[in-house]
């Protein structure tokens, strides 16, 4: 191994040395060209105030210390954690939730009917003017934090718990998705809230077993309420059924005795019509049709007062 002893170079060589290394650290950090990523932008700040933004690629600028660039990712969509912290990504991704005490105080809030709720939200947001969210605000990420948290606290305190946990979950991400979205454009901040999600929403877990009794109550009540509209359901069209064949046969009836009674009115008025014409004749036949109709069945015996209990004539002939 070669040993290069510094005491042989001179003066000039040294400062040369070190000037040509100040010059490579300009030329990489201030120097005249510049690359911006693919999910970039570039703000060019001359004198420190922006003139201009620059789109993803090779650029040349004015060296420092008269222009500058300040690059943020405007092309990705990143977001913010309420309430708890996630490190690592996919598989060996580790959460800190509830159980930290700084997490809780993030997260612990109170609902419209003054019940303690433990929230952990996911905010996320795209920058759409970089400019703005680079120099308009001091820590924009923190400010929107901090936004985000207040919106919380406001949209949540204005619902009951029950909606928070089961059925106004996504009206209530809906709501504060449109205040921090409100908030932001009031401080010119250049972001777009693109989502925002409730990801873990559970009472303390000093009343979580009663919380879970209820919950699952109200389970039993919709579940019996869903019984009793499959019933509701499959009776009604039976009882449907049986009133249209009640009421058919009803009509079917009620037009019979409507066809006899106008029958027997229509007989009785000819037969009035006829008596009226020639009383006795009618009279008397009528007095014969009704012995016939009355005797046509039945037996007849005469008896002979003259001959005795014990004889009898038929009308048959026999005896």
């Amino acid at each position: 191994m070669r040993v290069v002893n510094v005491q042989s170079f001179g003066p000039k060589q040294i400062l040369l040395a070190v000037l040509s290394v100040v010059i490579l650290v300009w030329l990489i950090n201030g120097g005249p060209f510049y690359i911006v990523g693919p999910e970039e932008q570039g703000v060019i700040l001359t004198f420190g105030r922006q003139t201009s933004v620059a789109e993803p690629g090779f650029h040349f600028k004015i060296p420092w210390p008269i222009q500058t660039v300040v690059k943020a990712p405007v092309n990705v969509v990143q977001r913010i954690e309420i309430g708890f912290r996630s490190y690592g990504s996919g598989r060996n991704t580790e959460y800190v939730g509830f159980s930290d005490p700084d997490m809780l105080r993030e997260a612990q809030m109170l609902t419209g009917d003054e019940n303690i709720i433990n929230c952990s939200v996911i905010v996320q947001y795209r920058i759409s003017d970089v400019g703005a969210f680079l120099f308009n605000v001091r820590e924009p990420e923190g400010t929107l934090i901090d936004i985000s948290e207040a919106c919380m606290r406001q949209v949540i305190g204005d619902n009951a718990i029950d909606a928070v946990l089961t059925t106004g979950k996504l009206d209530v991400q809906n709501r504060i998705m449109e205040q921090v979205q409100s908030v932001t454009d009031s401080y010119a901040m250049g972001l777009d809230i693109v989502a925002v999600q409730l990801k873990d929403v559970q009472p303390p877990a000093q009343v979580s077993d009663a919380f879970k009794d209820v919950a699952t109550a109200r389970e039993d009540m919709q579940s019996y309420i869903n019984e009793a509209e499959g019933y509701r359901n499959q009776v009604i069209p039976e009882a449907r059924a049986d009133s249209v064949t009640v009421v058919n046969e009803a009509m079917g009836y009620a037009t019979v005795r409507i066809n006899r009674a106008m029958g027997a009115a229509e007989r009785f008025t000819a037969v009035a019509y006829e008596y009226g014409k020639s009383p006795q004749v009618t009279s008397a036949r009528l007095h014969l049709e009704m012995l016939e109709s009355v005797l046509s069945d039945l037996q007849i015996t005469i008896v002979d007062s003259d001959a005795g209990a014990l004889t009898h004539y038929n009308l048959d002939g026999s005896m």
